[in-house]
């Protein structure tokens, strides 16, 4: 049986799965993209896309034989298929309290049954190709909506005639209620599970999963960028997409955070950088907190953490595409890990503005730009920055307020204005903004107010399983780039301090000569 399925997938070595359910959030997934791929098909999903492997038991998935060929390369099913078709016979298990008790095993055991929940099933033979390859392979699931009541894809408008709607919803719950049993035997797994949709555990939403592959596959349309070039940016005003961990650890996820950044018309996109062990307490370690990369709020905090391969990786894409980057950095070992990559700037954020031992250290070691948010502080902060960042060549302070997300009252941009007259006396001085309140009216206010760098926090789309960006804006629907026309839009109007007549000007009384 493995030889044959391993024939069928032989020409796609190093490939991604997906694996194709039939509900209406499958209409909108770009289908070109596809074709990079390893596509399994459960029922009768080869309408809405043909694959390479398709796993069935219902018999009315035979009716579509009727009207057309087969499509697929093989079929795994319990059923008879018409003669010439390739074609893997499984055991079919019936649902019983007592089959779903031994599901799991099932699972993990060489034989291929054909399960009433299709899509382990389909799960299943996707661990058995990344076996059989000898790779873990990420496998996301399309069209698996887990819910009857926005109807079935447009591609096969007979999906609501195979059951009373009661009965399909139950049955459809009780199998995303198996899948969820199944994620949480990720260690024991060849593969990585994605759920592509708007579920608490979906990985990707629709339209971010397109843009993923939109960029892995097909690349990425950019302004070419000089890398020897020295002219000076059209703009006085750096806009910094603040990605944080908002890339949970993707490297896919991260790249295309990039390019969504560059092509919104950010300066630079802003990382994170802590060193798990030592920054939180043992006993916040151990708590519980279920996530992709296990139960543990550790195997969280270390999954969504970049490492040295993974930063490299970003400072090389960054030059390549022609967006700065840096991070916060946020205990002495991560101080360390990122000199290596001889930052032009670090910043040092709000969180840790109580930690004085460190913030001196790192005073008294960089001579380059430091940028420091002033969140959750008073003055006496900002004069504990300036007596100690004496080495610094530019100390960028970013008026902040630590709520999240902050009302736009409680957002004080006449600080903002505070620190614009302190830069004319100190030159190392440049006054921003880490905007933590909804929208850009604030951000605007804050250019006018002499903000020479405005944060922005960033995600690409919703994952319920991660902490929550409250204040965080969309690369994926267009929502940042709004937000950095307006930034640039507040620019043009303040315009310069120097009164000069206009072009658009010409209402005057002249003398009349005598």
């Amino acid at each position: 049986m493995n030889q044959v399925l391993k024939q069928v997938v032989s020409q796609k070595q190093g490939r991604d799965i997906v694996i194709i359910g039939k509900g209406p959030s499958v209409d909108q997934i770009d289908q070109s993209l596809l074709k990079h791929c390893i596509v399994i098909n459960t029922n009768d999903s080869e309408l809405v896309y043909p694959g390479d492997v398709a796993v069935f038991h219902h018999g009315w998935v035979l009716d579509i034989f009727d009207e057309q060929a087969p499509q697929c390369k093989l079929y795994v099913s319990d059923r008879h298929l018409p003669e010439g078709v390739e074609h893997l016979p499984a055991e079919f298990i019936p649902y019983t309290p007592e089959s779903a008790d031994f599901l799991i095993h099932r699972f993990f055991s060489d034989t291929i049954h054909i399960e009433s929940a299709i899509v382990v099933t389909a799960l299943k033979i996707a661990n058995q190709i990344a076996k059989l390859q000898n790779e873990t392979k990420n496998v996301y699931l399309l069209g698996f909506d887990f819910t009857t009541k926005g109807g079935f894809t447009n591609k096969i408008p007979s999906a609501a005639l195979h059951a009373e709607p009661e009965y399909q919803e139950r049955i459809i719950s009780s199998q995303e209620q198996l899948l969820q049993m199944l994620l949480a035997e990720k260690a024991r797994l060849n593969i990585n599970i994605n759920h592509v949709g708007n579920k608490p555990y979906s990985v990707y939403s629709v339209d971010a999963f397109n843009q993923v592959f939109t960029a892995r596959h097909r690349g990425v349309t950019l302004p070419k960028h000089d890398q020897t070039s020295t002219a000076p940016s059209r703009y006085g005003v750096k806009v910094i997409a603040e990605i944080t961990t908002n890339h949970f650890g993707d490297m896919d996820r991260l790249k295309s955070m990039i390019v969504a950044a560059k092509q919104a018309g950010a300066d630079y996109i802003k990382l994170q950088k802590r060193d798990v062990e030592s920054f939180y307490s043992k006993e916040k370690l151990d708590s519980p907190y279920n996530s992709p990369f296990g139960t543990t709020f550790r195997e969280y905090r270390h999954g969504i953490e970049l490492n040295r391969e993974q930063f490299a990786f970003v400072d090389t894409f960054c030059k390549e595409i022609g967006i700065g980057w840096f991070a916060s950095i946020l205990d002495m070992p991560s101080y360390d890990f990122i000199r290596q990559f001889d930052p032009d700037m670090i910043k040092l954020p709000s969180t840790i503005s109580e930690h004085k031992d460190y913030l001196a250290a790192v005073a008294s070691d960089f001579t380059k730009d430091v940028v420091i948010s002033t969140g959750y502080t008073d003055e006496a902060y900002e004069s504990f920055i300036l007596d100690n960042f004496t080495k610094a060549r530019n100390i960028y302070l970013l008026q902040c307020t630590s709520a999240y997300p902050t009302p736009n009252e409680d957002t004080q941009i006449g600080v903002i204005r505070h620190y614009y007259n302190l830069a004319k006396k100190e030159p190392r001085i440049i006054p921003g903004f880490s905007s933590h309140d909804i929208g850009s009216l604030c951000s605007m206010m804050a250019v006018a107010a002499g903000a020479k760098m405005i944060e922005k926090h960033v995600k690409f789309g919703n994952v319920a399983w991660s902490h929550f960006d409250e204040v965080a804006i969309d690369l994926v629907n267009g929502d940042f780039t709004q937000f950095v026309k307006d930034v640039r839009k507040a620019e043009r109007i303040v315009g310069s301090e120097v009164k000069v007549i206009q072009a658009t000007e010409h209402h005057k009384y002249w003398v009349s000569p005598k």
